[in-house]
């Protein structure tokens, strides 16, 4: 928001409004002035040639003293001229995947009408509020040559993401040290917003499809066959080792130039439970523990957004603590940025046992559900269901049948989940931004009382955009 702006706010009028709009400005300034290292070497010949002029009484000297000053004055009150009537456009992710290139780009809008923004330089600052280490901050900067008069210029910032986590933009501050470059001149634009680190990504391997599907075998009794009676048609994906050549939809593969298989979506699918018990201990924890609870982490997500591909499955994400946690709803688009968000968050465990987990979860889904427990220490599940208080033999018994127990630190994830490659990862972009485009779709459509269709899943990035006026 522009002076301008603020003085035309009713808040802000009469002489009420002057002071405290002083008393602000005093005690949290908006506008710096920094004599820059040059300016203070300049200042000091002036200075000496002043009093060498004043002790000598030499005219000459006073009067090169006295032009000395101009350039010093000029940068004073033209570094701050160079400032005004500019806006200052914001434009990041909501959310970025771990692994991925965190991409911002900054906008810089001159709305004078005759002179050029010269020299300009954007500093921004995006510090770890929860999940990621404290103190962790990355310092973006941006310069900005020229932007003539009533134009815009864009400049686009990139860097490797930080670790999972949630982070704030701060501030954002506008600079120049223009024209002698002996003052630096900054202008503080508040805007504030949060992005989301989420875990990394993978991608799931043909032998995770395999023990899903006979855990749930196992559960009925039968196999499931193939048949177009018990499959249903879904759509296409990137094809993945190990899949049947029968499954290759060739006129696709031709047209993308890949291959593309087609994917189909077992009816009456069966509920999923993913337990996550990120285990460390309090002392001398070893780099390969954390990278194994990083890596169960990761799998775990990839799990959600595999399966919150298909809508319709109910999906349960649960994991140890002091006070054990559980996340569950239908699978959609909503439910994955809220669970991806979650991991995002997860920080390792010290305590609390998989039976407190266990006695957490609702019982109707504890009686139905697939559950996938994934741990960073061994895990004797049958001593664990005895613990647990609500499970009875016989409830015992059918767990022990319907639950698959992982062991990242023993390396029992790395045949399940693989690095995502660029054309898995772009594919994979491409669906979640249509279904961000299609669950705005779908509201839009609720709100005239038209029906939609459901939204198909897919992989993204929203982007919040972040406006400040430098003042007129």
């Amino acid at each position: 928001m522009s002076a301008d702006e603020r003085a035309r706010s009713p808040k802000s009028r009469g002489l009420a409004g002057r002071i405290a709009r002083g008393l602000t400005s005093a005690v949290v300034p908006t506008e710096r002035t920094i004599l820059m290292r040059e300016g203070w070497c300049y200042f000091g010949v002036m200075s000496v040639l002043l009093a060498a002029g004043l002790y000598q009484q030499v005219n000459l000297v006073l009067l090169v003293s006295a032009l000395a000053a101009g350039p010093l004055l000029t940068s004073w009150i033209g570094s701050g001229a160079l400032l005004r009537r500019l806006s200052v456009l914001r434009r990041a992710p909501a959310y970025v995947f771990s692994g991925d290139p965190l991409v911002v780009n900054y906008t810089l809008e001159n709305g004078r009408r005759w002179t050029a923004a010269l020299a300009l330089f954007l500093e921004d600052s995006l510090v770890a509020v929860e999940g990621a280490a404290p103190g962790t901050a990355i310092s973006p900067r941006v310069f900005f040559p020229r932007v003539p008069a009533r134009d815009r210029a864009r400049v686009r910032w990139q860097t490797a993401t930080p670790r999972r986590g949630k982070y704030s933009f701060r501030d954002l501050e506008l600079g120049t040290r223009a024209p002698f470059g002996l003052v630096e001149r900054r202008v503080t634009i508040p805007h504030r917003e949060e992005i989301f680190i989420y875990p990394k990504i993978g991608q799931l391997t043909r032998r995770w499809f395999q023990l899903q599907r006979q855990a749930s075998e196992s559960r009925t009794g039968k196999r499931h066959d193939r048949s177009s009676q018990q499959e249903e048609y879904h759509g296409l994906r990137d094809y993945r080792p190990g899949d049947s050549p029968r499954w290759i939809h060739w006129r696709t593969s031709a047209r993308r130039g890949e291959l593309m298989v087609k994917e189909f979506e077992q009816q009456n699918e069966q509920d999923l439970a993913i337990l996550i018990d990120p285990w460390l201990p309090r002392t001398k924890v070893a780099p390969e523990s954390r990278d194994a609870m990083e890596q169960a982490i990761s799998f775990a997500a990839t799990v959600c957004l595999e399966t919150c591909r298909r809508q319709g499955r109910r999906l349960i994400l649960g994991w140890t603590g002091a006070t054990p946690e559980v996340c569950q709803g239908h699978a959609s688009v909503k439910l994955l940025h809220e669970l991806l968000e979650r991991l995002a968050l997860l920080r390792p465990a010290t305590e609390g046992t998989l039976a407190e987990l266990i006695d957490a979860l609702p019982a109707t889904r504890l009686r139905d559900s697939l559950l996938i427990i994934v741990s960073t220490r061994p895990i004797n599940l049958a001593e664990e269901a005895e613990r647990s208080a609500r499970l009875a033999g016989s409830s015992s018994r059918a767990l022990l049948s319907r639950a698959v127990v992982l062991n990242a630190a023993q390396g029992e994830l790395s045949e399940l989940i693989q690095d995502a490659g660029p054309t898995a990862r772009i594919l994979l972009e491409q669906r979640f931004t249509t279904a961000e485009q299609d669950r705005s779709s779908s509201q839009e459509d609720r709100r005239r009382g038209v029906p939609s269709a459901e939204a198909e899943l897919v992989a993204g990035a929203d982007h919040k955009s972040a406006v400040g006026k430098v003042q007129s």
